[in-house]
């Protein structure tokens, strides 16, 4: 995986809506699917980009399944932070 500044500027995308989503609240479920679909992010970079924020201890993914590979993930207190930088 190949991290530059537009898979930067997409992981913090990611974030922000996971933030807004989630009445920026840790814990919270989010669905990855709405998440990739407003962002405009396809299904191998949606991957590409809750692993490598799960590997930072952004998020948190809560259940696997659907089109994504992942149904919901969550904010962790190391995300919340991120999300509002």
């Amino acid at each position: 995986m190949i991290l530059g500044s537009d898979f930067n500027s997409k992981a913090k995308s990611i974030l922000k809506r996971m933030y807004i989503d989630s009445d920026g609240e840790e814990g919270v479920r989010v669905s990855v699917k709405a998440i990739s679909e407003e962002l405009g992010i396809d299904k191998t970079e949606a991957r590409n980009l809750f692993e490598y924020l799960e590997s930072k201890r952004c998020l948190k993914i809560e259940t696997l399944g659907g089109e994504y590979l992942y149904g919901h993930v969550s904010l962790t207190k190391k995300g919340l932070a991120r999300s509002q930088k």
